[in-house]
């Protein structure tokens, strides 16, 4: 007798249908397709980021390194007897000769302006870029048994120099790379020689300083690389704020074209016939342009010969056009898809003794 299959207790089948696992497997697929490119996507922002961090912490380490510099930057003013108006004013031409009153003096110089004018040199980078000279206690001899006497005055100077890396490159490394650096003058004492050179000879030569493939212990450059793909350096002597009010002048009157030489008789007036001549510059305005090293390969790519002119023309020879050739400057490194950071800082000069000897 068969059972009545009405009495048989039906079996729930349990699982998905062929048409519910392809739905499925579908959806799965779109959302690993969309997280897959949303982590390609993040780790590339990661990636460009990182990139670029890593770049503009040695150009922030550069910023860094002129911006102390510049802190410890001085003249050794002194007050001496005037005896001629000439070339010497301080040396006497005879025994005889009386001293005619008390003039500011000092053997030390600072210096800063077009690179073109103060380096020789004509190239793009350096007609369209500032360069700065000054002496300060670096404590830097290359005579043995010197090295604890802190307080050695030395030359220091930075400028922007646009070359290639054979010189100092590792062998290994068989891939040239020309990119825009920031360079730093840096004798040892001993080539610290201000008196027995006229002003602005000590630096002059400071661009064939750089490292060359020839360097050895006895014959060393003085002149190394501080940070690469720097693109700009602008120098702007001022006044402090609180001067320019009291003065009712812009603070940028001591040096309106930028250049600033402390040798030179500047805003000489009735109650001070030197003007600004052996004084150091209360504020130095120091403005810095870096790119990262991606724009810089590319940049170097598009134009492997030549300088790449990024300044525009005659940008950065009056103070009072600053902003307007600074906005110019950095559409143009936007218009070239070239990542870039500015940085810029008033230094105070901590050696400058403005308010006791500007009368």
């Amino acid at each position: 007798m068969k059972p009545d299959p009405r009495l048989i207790p039906r079996i729930r089948r349990i699982g998905f249908s062929l048409v519910e696992l392809l739905v499925s497997m579908t959806v799965l697929s779109m959302i690993m397709l969309m997280s897959a490119r949303f982590i390609g996507q993040m780790q590339e922002t990661w990636s460009a980021s990182n990139a670029r961090l890593e770049q503009f912490r040695e150009a922030r380490g550069a910023f860094e390194i002129i911006t102390q510099s510049l802190r410890q930057a001085t003249l050794n003013t002194y007050l001496t007897y005037e005896y001629n108006t000439g070339d010497s004013p301080t040396v006497p031409t005879s025994r005889e000769e009386a001293p005619l009153k008390y003039i500011r003096h000092s053997e030390l110089q600072f210096i800063n302006g077009s690179a073109a004018e103060l380096l020789g040199e004509d190239s793009p980078e350096f007609v369209k870029n500032h360069a700065v000279f000054f002496q300060a206690p670096m404590g830097v001899s290359s005579r043995t048994g010197y090295e604890g006497l802190q307080r050695l005055l030395c030359g220091r100077g930075y400028f922007i120099h646009y070359g290639n890396d054979d010189a100092y490159r590792p062998k290994h490394v068989q891939t040239s790379r020309t990119r825009f650096r920031l360079w730093e003058y840096r004798p040892t004492s001993e080539f610290n020689e201000v008196y027995s050179v006229t002003p602005g000879e000590w630096f002059a030569k400071a661009a064939d300083q750089i490292i060359q493939p020839g360097e050895s212990v006895n014959t060393p450059s003085h002149s190394r690389p501080v940070a690469e793909n720097i693109v700009a350096l602008i120098i702007s002597p001022q006044i402090t704020d609180q001067s320019a009010r009291a003065q009712e002048r812009d603070a940028t009157w001591i040096a309106p074209a930028y250049a600033y030489d402390s040798t030179a008789i500047v805003g000489a007036t009735l109650n001070s016939p030197q003007g600004t001549q052996h004084m150091l510059p209360p504020v130095v305005v120091v403005t810095l342009v870096a790119i990262d090293e991606a724009s810089a390969a590319r940049l170097q790519s598009l134009q492997p010969e030549g300088v790449p002119d990024l300044l525009p023309d005659d940008a950065f020879t009056e103070t009072g056009n600053f902003t307007q050739d600074l906005a110019a400057l950095e559409q143009n490194l936007r218009d070239r898809k070239l990542n870039y950071r500015v940085f810029s800082t008033a230094v105070p000069m901590r050696n400058s003794k403005w308010n006791q000897l500007y009368q």
